[in-house]
């Protein structure tokens, strides 16, 4: 008998991909929540293995970095360093290469989570200041933060557990050798997809000015603290790892949020105005997923090879989370890995193709949906169909320096 829960997934599946019953438009977080709410309704899965199936430490972080990114935005600090970044911009070429690499970067550091949702208002600045299709944006957004959060261990979720797993000793370091420079031509690759033919010239269309969020001085002060203690955090637990110490990766997200939510006379606002839907997404996920890994579908579809050969694992991590999404994959899997006594560099097979899974379509990771559900508030939006395009040839090329480059480091 086919399972239940795996046929509840594939209705999740084929609605994100419509995202239309009727006239009706579905939200993808609302899609999510009902496969989740399907799964305990026919037993697939209990409420207490519900529950413990939810990575609180991982929802933790989300929010602490979900509240940096709206006082980000809210205060105003967001804008005034989209314009003075692109201010100097001669062509549309330029805006996209800066943009790429700035949301890249951003993700790294912030986790592609918060790129994505500080960055979709940047994306759709740059649309309406520079005459860019609106879509191309937003693919190139989606992609960039992908591409830029396997850089370093706290740059997305799934990488966030395999540093807290233990696997990758060092992590910063290991994740900057194995994975900054496949990543880096990744992007560089999306750059050239994203420029081609795109229309360019001498002047750039400027649209004049656009509107933004009111200044609040004493806001951007606390989000400037907040983002030099991050980073502050970040050195002090790469420092500490060389000396045997692990900081919990929650206290990066403790020091962006607490300035803001203990200083900040708007901290009720900053709290509310949280992607609540997408944390909500997360945690039906987490439901779903484990009700579908509890099946046995998945495991029996794993090759023997899965924790000996770097290409399979990477495959596998690729095409998967198509179907259960990147983190409770990884999640799921990481146990697997630790059985067999894999390796460093399965570890970073395992990051490397869970990550670039999310530039395959918008299923891949969970940037993307946060991506569209933000820039469907502002009245625009991206197509499964739209991103599919530009994601197959770009993660074909990534995939192939990705396994080659972890091959050759590994074998150093």
């Amino acid at each position: 008998m086919f399972p239940v829960a795996v046929a509840i997934l594939a209705v999740v599946f084929l609605l994100i991909v419509v995202r239309r019953v009727g006239g009706v438009r579905l939200p993808i977080w609302a899609v999510m929540t009902g496969g989740a709410v399907a799964a305990l309704l026919t037993g697939s899965i209990s409420i207490p293995d519900a529950v413990a199936s939810v990575n609180v430490q991982l929802i933790i972080f989300l929010f602490g970095v979900f509240v940096l990114g709206v006082a980000m935005e809210r205060s105003g600090l967001l804008h005034t360093t989209s314009v003075a970044v692109f201010s100097k911009a001669k062509t549309r070429c330029q805006v996209m290469l800066w943009f790429i690499f700035l949301m890249a970067a951003t993700s790294a550091f912030l986790m592609n989570d918060t790129a994505a949702i500080i960055g979709t208002p940047v994306a759709l600045y740059c649309a309406r200041h520079f005459g860019i299709p609106v879509t191309r944006m937003l693919v190139a957004l989606a992609a960039s933060v992908t591409f830029g959060s396997v850089m370093t261990p706290i740059g997305n979720p799934q990488v966030l557990l395999i540093a807290m797993s233990g696997g990758v000793p060092d992590a910063f370091v290991s994740f900057f050798v194995y994975l900054f420079v496949p990543a880096m031509v990744s992007l560089y690759v999306l750059y050239r997809l994203m420029i081609w033919r795109l229309p360019d010239g001498e002047e750039l269309l400027k649209v004049g000015p656009d509107a933004k969020e009111p200044e609040d001085l004493k806001l951007e002060r606390l989000v400037k603290l907040s983002l030099v203690l991050m980073l502050a955090v970040i050195g002090l637990r790469m420092v500490a790892s060389m000396f045997g110490y692990e900081l919990p990766m929650v206290t990066i997200a403790a020091a962006a949020a607490l300035p803001l939510i203990i200083f900040s006379r708007r901290r009720v606002e900053l709290v509310r105005g949280i992607d609540w839907s997408t944390l909500v997404f997360f945690v039906s996920m987490f439901v779903l997923m484990a009700a579908v890994w509890n099946t046995g579908v998945i495991q029996s579809l794993l090759p023997e090879s899965f924790t000996t050969s770097m290409p399979m694992l990477f495959v596998v991590s690729l095409l998967v989370p198509q179907l259960v999404s990147n983190v409770p994959y990884v999640a799921l899997v990481l146990p697997v890995l630790e059985a067999a006594g894999a390796p460093m560099s399965m570890y970073l097979t395992l990051a490397a193709g869970s990550t670039v899974s999310g530039g395959l379509t918008i299923l891949g990771a969970a940037s993307s949906v946060i991506i569209i559900q933000n820039a469907e508030k502002r009245g625009q939006t991206m197509t499964f169909w739209q991103y599919f395009r530009v994601g197959v040839p770009l993660t074909i090329v990534s995939a192939t320096v990705f396994i080659l480059w972890i091959w050759m480091v590994s074998s150093l």
